[in-house]
């Protein structure tokens, strides 16, 4: 037995995969739960493995009649769920669905294994492991009942073809192709293959084993899969806010097949699951977008890691329906990927290159406002004026070295300031930002912003990456209709065209240019110049080493 979040009991056993598989039972995944994301470096070879060394120690107990200790697989939570089109008992899969799904997987492959080697009995035992009897259902009306699994939507139509033999090379039909080599392989380095495949079978029927937590009536799967997945777990805030969500959609009676195929299916796609860098946390693009929403949506600060809990916050005060936020979740996931498919050559595509390289996403919930405006409420030509002053802010304030502490609160407090006014928020925006006060919040003065660019050795101080946009918005800015390019090549993204900073008066000036014998104090102006803007410029690489050499340089683009 085990205590749950209240102090009370929830049912527990221990049972083996006969208790599980043995018998006539589907246990479906909620199209709420995340997809499968098991993989052969972190979870397949492991559970091999131990597969392996159990059926290895049953052997070597059988040849002298000691017992077996069984392997725990670890616990699956269930509850209870009425099916109405069939005969079948079924249990609605709370957590432990990424092991369930494997071990059919596994199952499976060894049933593949057993008819390679002609070994009728064990393809005939894992068949009742993996299929139900076809009598306890309709299977023209629902053919998938045959599956003791069900999977969560986004896995349905893979593990479909798995089981019939037609995988399609996706992470599925990756798993079972792994399973089944390593099978090959394990039955085929012995003399009775067919003796060695027998005890696989027997003891994945008997000597494997899992805990399963059945919950009662009074048990809140929500709270319980919460609870369960809160500490030490490789679930992500956005599953955990994907299971809140329908639940309290499938609580309001919502049609959530719908809601999941119309509105949350791309969620659940590798481009929205790849992981990403912000600072020194790593966490799926879901994961940061919802970051960035949510703080546009409450105009709280929050850290990455109460992302979830500050969703379920806000949830529980807000009176949208559940079905509004999903729709507000997909017309900002569009409206967040479009933000980069802006033109380089552009203010906006200009500008998010410039927020790469300064390594800063502060702005983007305010980036999420203002593109959720429609153009009736806020025009194109007032979203530019007010991204070309966010612009000026983050770029004056790195060329003056005064850092980026408190942008999070910045950032927040113009999102607040622009839906006061969202018809003029690029006038509320420039607003809020001129009356910004103090190191970490002062906008820059062009009387500031010059005398930096004019007197400061912003070689040494900046990052090369940092300086360079300097130089190229000065670059983009002389060129005409008359230049080849129009725009100067950005550094990180057409590396066959980058630029380099390089010295005009080089930094070993004193070798081939000496001060003047009558001038003492050349030398030294020369020492305070050589590192500020003036002196430096753009060179393509074909120019580099010819400047290099301390030889005239045919200078490609415009000097600062």
């Amino acid at each position: 037995m085990a205590a749950d979040h209240r102090g009370g009991i929830l049912r527990a056993d221990t049972v083996d995969l006969r208790r599980i598989f043995g018998r006539d039972i589907r246990y479906t995944v909620p199209l709420f739960q995340r997809p499968y994301v098991w993989n052969r470096d972190e979870n397949w070879s492991a559970l091999w493995e131990d597969i392996r060394r159990t059926v290895e120690r049953a052997e070597q107990a059988a040849q002298s009649d000691e017992s077996v200790a069984p392997h725990f697989l670890g616990a699956v939570v269930f509850n209870e769920t009425s099916y109405l089109s069939s005969n079948l008992e079924t249990r609605e899969v709370i957590d432990g669905q990424q092991r369930l799904t494997t071990l059919q997987l596994l199952l499976l492959a060894a049933r593949r294994s057993a008819t390679a080697l002609e070994h009728e009995r064990s393809a005939r035992l894992l068949g009742k492991f993996l299929e139900n009897d076809e009598d306890l259902f309709d299977s023209d009306q629902d053919p998938d009942h045959r599956y003791k699994v069900w999977p969560t939507n986004a896995d349905r139509d893979e593990f479909r073809s798995v089981m019939l033999g037609e995988g399609n090379g996706g992470r599925l039909t990756q798993a079972v192709d792994y399973f089944q080599q390593e099978i090959a392989a394990w039955t085929a380095d012995t003399a009775e293959p067919g003796q060695r495949l027998e005890a696989l079978v027997q003891t994945m029927r008997e000597h494997l084993r899992l805990v399963i937590i059945d919950l009662e009536k009074h048990d809140d799967p929500q709270v319980v899969f919460e609870t369960l997945n809160s500490r030490g777990t490789p679930l992500e805030h956005a599953d955990l806010i994907k299971n809140l969500l329908f639940r309290r959609a499938e609580h309001a009676g919502a049609d959530v097949g719908r809601l999941y195929e119309e509105l949350w299916a791309p969620f659940d796609q590798d481009e929205w699951r790849t992981e990403q860098t912000t600072g020194r946390i790593t966490r799926s693009r879901l994961d940061v977008f919802l970051t960035h929403w949510l703080t546009m949506r409450t105009r709280r600060d929050f850290t990455t890691s109460t992302l979830f809990k500050e969703f379920d916050r806000w949830l529980k005060t807000t009176a949208a329906p559940t079905e509004d936020v999903f729709s507000e979740l997909a017309r900002y996931a569009e409206i967040y990927d479009n933000i980069d498919q802006h033109p380089s050559h552009g203010v906006e595509g200009r500008f998010l290159y410039r927020m790469r390289i300064l390594q800063t996403s502060t702005p983007l919930p305010l980036l999420l406002f203002l593109y959720g405006l429609d153009d009736t409420v806020l025009p194109r030509e007032r979203r530019l004026r007010a991204i070309r002053a966010i612009d000026s802010y983050l770029v004056r304030r790195t060329i003056l070295s005064l850092g980026n502490r408190d942008y999070n609160n910045v950032f927040r407090e113009l999102v607040a300031a622009a839906s006061l006014k969202p018809g003029q928020a690029d006038e509320a925006i420039i607003t809020a930002l001129a009356a910004m006060h103090g190191p970490h919040r002062h906008w820059p003065t062009d009387t500031e912003f010059r005398a930096a660019l004019e007197h400061e050795p912003l070689y040494v101080r900046l990052y090369r990456s940092r300086l360079r946009i300097v130089l190229e918005a000065l670059e983009d800015a002389l060129r005409t209709d008359h230049t080849e390019q129009l725009t100067a090549p950005d550094g990180d993204e057409h590396l066959g065209a980058k630029l380099t900073i390089e010295h005009v008066m080089p930094q070993s000036w004193r070798e081939h240019w000496p001060a003047p014998a009558d001038d003492p104090s050349d030398g030294a102006d020369r020492d305070e110049l050589v590192h500020t803007l003036g002196n430096l410029t753009l060179l393509t690489q074909g120019t580099r080493a010819s400047a290099a050499s301390g030889s005239p340089a045919s200078v490609s683009v415009c000097t600062a």
